[in-house]
């Protein structure tokens, strides 16, 4: 009778979460001839990405006409964004939103957007500017901008990287969206050809909602950004991006799979996997980008719906329950190997990376078995210009850093080896070389036994 009675509360509390939870999914305009494969009903917001304002702050999509999706889409009772910018802007496109950020300008551009999603009967507006696209003015347009779509009753939201907060974020504008987005993908990829590996492994989705948390955001605001594509490695001259459609083409057997070869993707248990995360830790989930989806029993949307709802005919609940043990045993090693972590050859972590006559830049040092990360905070009173190369001389992360601010830069997929740190102070340039290393937990499994438990496929 008790166990009886915990099931029932199992199925009341899953279905309230099923009712409540956000569904996501991004659609490029291109792709939208692909709406009629899309179960849009399985969604609960659909963001049309990208939109970019001209040199005369209008939006445009290119001429593309978005009402018919929003209509196919308002059918199925799924409330539709428009997503604004993008991770690959033109320079036309950098240049008007450096113009329409600039206090003077920005009333006029917002005024804008709220015509367009009045003329498109839009439900609201996501914002996917990201990274030298943010610069100081970035905030107090956010909140202008939240203000005015919230007094015309539209949602505001935010795609937002997995597990970085802009240092011009401010704590009001990011309060100013109704939910973040989580890009929690691309640890990897063409722009890292010899750091083949997990692009989106389920260590970082769970590290991606923890550190969100700590920055203060409610676990209800909080969307997982769940991949319908992985990296391809096999050539390192040529790395490039596959769609979850053309894998599943190519052998359905490998909707199981993460990895294929050298190619690295999220299969049918590690989404399923990752939703259930989300069940327990978020409030939703999102899929970039819809049309790499695979239209068939294979869909990673269905298995998301399927797993939302407490239906585990498609993934068995015991397959869900070793893939989330295998995960564990992932981020404690990668492969069979112990992951690395960083250390200065010459300072201990409490040091100063650069002495106090030269620049006081602080690095603290994060070994996890989890996770593995750089922190670096600007003591300076100006801004520094930081990178991070290898011995090679590619960089692998560039960004300037305000006086007083932190950045922690993710690692958790770098090779151990040597790594150098450089910055920039007017026209003098410091660099300091850092090793990652190997360390074994005191209470780690043995490789051998890692490798012995891993799944069979």
């Amino acid at each position: 009778m008790k166990s009886a009675y915990l099931f029932l509360l199992l199925l009341i509390s899953g279905a309230i979460w099923g009712q409540d939870t956000k569904v996501v999914g991004y659609i490029q305009y291109q792709q939208a001839f692909r709406l009629k494969s899309i179960e849009l009903d399985k969604l609960t917001h659909l963001c049309i990405a990208f939109a970019n304002p001209d040199s005369n702050g209008y939006l445009h999509t290119e001429h593309v006409n978005i009402l018919p999706i929003v209509e196919q889409a308002h059918k199925d009772s799924v409330k539709v964004l428009l997503s604004l910018a993008g991770g690959a802007l033109r320079p036309e496109w950098k240049k008007a939103w450096n113009h329409y950020l600039l206090p003077w300008n920005r009333k006029r551009f917002i005024q804008n957007i709220i015509n367009y999603t009045h003329a498109y009967h839009l439900d609201g507006i996501d914002l996917d500017l990201e990274w030298k696209s943010i610069n100081q003015h970035y905030s107090a347009f956010v909140v202008e901008l939240g203000v005015a779509l919230h007094e015309n009753g539209k949602i505001f939201t935010a795609a937002l990287p997995g597990k970085y907060r802009y240092p011009q974020m401010s704590g009001k504008a990011l309060n100013s969206f109704d939910f973040i987005n989580l890009m929690a993908y691309d640890l990897t990829g063409h722009w890292a050809p010899n750091r083949p590996g997990p692009h989106s492994p389920y260590s970082f989705a769970a590290s991606c909602l923890k550190y969100w948390k700590k920055q203060g955001v409610e676990s209800e605001k909080l969307v997982l950004g769940l991949p319908l594509y992985g990296w391809d490695f096999t050539n390192p001259k040529d790395v490039h991006s596959v769609t979850y459609r053309d894998i599943v083409r190519t052998n359905p057997a490998y909707a199981h799979l993460d990895q294929v070869g050298s190619l690295y993707y999220n299969g049918l248990l590690t989404t399923t996997a990752k939703v259930e995360l989300a069940m327990e830790q978020a409030g939703g989930i999102m899929f970039w980008e819809l049309g790499k989806d695979s239209f068939d029993e294979y869909s990673l949307l269905l298995a998301a719906h399927k797993a939302i709802h407490g239906d585990n005919t498609l993934i068995p609940a015991k397959d869900i329950a070793k893939q989330k043990e295998t995960s564990k045993i992932e981020e404690t090693f990668i492969g069979p190997i112990i992951p690395p972590y960083f250390a200065s050859e010459d300072f201990s972590d409490k040091d100063d990376i650069f002495s106090p006559d030269e620049l006081k830049l602080n690095i603290q040092v994060i070994p996890n078995p989890f996770e593995d990360s750089l922190r670096i905070t600007n003591h300076e009173e100006q801004l520094l210009h930081l990178v991070l190369t290898n011995l090679s001389g590619q960089t692998l992360f560039e960004t300037a850093l305000q006086p007083n601010a932190s950045i922690s830069w993710e690692t958790s997929s770098f090779p151990a080896g040597y790594y150098v740190v450089s910055a920039m102070k007017s026209n003098r340039q410091l660099s300091k070389q850092l090793v990652k290393q190997m360390k074994t937990p005191e209470k780690a499994v043995r490789p051998r036994d890692a490798v012995r438990n891993w799944p069979q496929h």
